[in-house]
């Protein structure tokens, strides 16, 4: 191209800088799009904060924000975005997607301006939902179903993190399969490294605390067995995902097992690999999972793992080789963990293993370049109109019933 990529990235629905800062995830969450401006791209970043969020400027990089500076009220503010800030989105290259649920105002976006749409994802949304039918209806999964599968028919091209993601969405949207392109979640080899540190857990796991971690069948492993662990686990703003955090039902029933467990919160991300590096082994025992990138932060880190044999986790770990598989039942999870735990040479090489598969496999810089040539690539052959020809043709044209 003969003019830099500009890229319109939107958060997912509801989300904000101001959000992931008070979470601890605001360097996490736009590591990518940094790296992306670091090769020359211009960025404008679509939140759904208030005027709060021009506070964060400063930590932009250069990066332009738009957000809800006049105080709408969100719905309204989420169905006007692609008028309100059209004279800014208008010379984009292509718009792209932080997650699934942002695939509504990034399509109306890409519509409405005729800019190509890159839906990048790291998990399929309707099947999370289906998986907790107390907490989701039918209706409710089947609309964000129809979200998926326009978003599927309307994009581009499409990112997800697993082979398994991408069958699974290609399910829901055969046309899917032919434009879709697998970027595993990268972790940043170089920050997620081994470090010299007394161990002082035997177990550690980071991430949130919700249904689908599979915590309570952790924590009753973690009680039959004389082990410690640390639960690197928090609360997040309550408007960051959709799901309830269970931490609070779990602390009630487990307590600290008599100074095993060890509640150690949200810990920042550039903080975690002391913490993880305090452990004998990570573990994730998760029925489900994304982008897995606490599995990969744990293996840069070189710890072994314990994680069980979903698709989204087994085709990361090869079981005794870079890692240890177990099911999502107790029983299994405190077998594996006795096991692992009385094996020091098997431990020390699923460790060195791990570490050069997290270098080899998921480094930060190599997936962040392979997604930017991807992007550019996507840019040179959907090339935009003039700003006035697709100004025109909005003008003249009705909404289609998705928008």
């Amino acid at each position: 191209m003969a003019t830099p990529l500009r890229l319109c990235y939107v958060l997912n629905h509801g989300d904000s800088l101001t959000q992931w800062k008070d979470a601890g995830l605001l360097d996490l969450q736009l590591r990518l799009v940094r790296a992306f401006r670091q090769r020359g791209a211009e960025i404008n970043i679509v939140s759904h904060g208030g005027r709060e969020e021009l506070a964060l400027l400063s930590q932009l990089n250069g990066m332009k924000l738009h957000c809800n500076w006049m105080g709408l009220p969100p719905k309204t503010y989420a169905r006007r975005i692609h008028q309100l800030h059209a004279p800014q989105l208008i010379g984009s290259h292509l718009v792209q997607t932080n997650d699934a649920a942002a695939i509504v105002v990034a399509q109306r976006i890409a519509w409405a301006w005729r800019i190509p749409l890159v839906y990048r994802f790291g998990f399929v949304l309707s099947d999370q939902r289906r998986a907790s039918p107390e907490r989701f209806s039918p209706a409710d999964v089947a609309l964000v179903e129809s979200m998926e599968r326009q978003g599927a028919r309307t994009a581009q091209h499409i990112i997800c993190p697993t082979r398994q993601i991408a069958e699974q969405f290609a399910d829901i949207e055969p046309l899917a399969r032919d434009k879709t392109t697998v970027i595993p979640s990268a972790v940043e080899s170089e920050i997620f490294r081994p470090l010299p540190a007394p161990k002082q857990y035997d177990l550690v796991y980071h991430g949130r605390a919700l249904e689908f971690k599979n915590l309570w069948a952790l924590l009753e492993a973690v009680e039959r067995l004389d082990v410690t662990i640390a639960m690197i686990a928090g609360p997040l703003p309550r408007e960051i995902g959709t799901e309830d955090d269970e931490l609070p039902a779990l602390k009630k029933r487990f307590g600290d097992l008599d100074g095993r467990i060890h509640w150690l919160g949200r810990i920042e991300n550039t903080q975690l690999p002391a913490y993880l590096n305090r452990a004998r082994v990570s573990i994730i025992t998760s029925f489900s999972e994304g982008t897995a990138r606490s599995l990969s932060e744990a293996m840069a880190c070189g710890l072994p793992c314990i994680a069980t044999r979903v698709p989204e986790l087994k085709y990361m770990i090869e079981h005794e080789v870079n890692g240890y598989l177990c099911e999502t039942d107790t029983a299994s999870i405190e077998y594996a963990i006795k096991t692992v735990l009385s094996k020091p040479a098997m431990m020390r090489a699923m460790g060195e293993n791990a570490r050069r598969d997290a270098i080899e496999v998921y480094s930060f810089e190599r997936l962040a370049q392979k997604e930017y040539d991807l992007l550019l690539n996507t840019a040179r052959r959907n090339p935009v109109e003039s700003a006035p020809a697709r100004i025109a043709k909005y003008l003249l044209r009705r909404n289609p019933s998705w928008a």
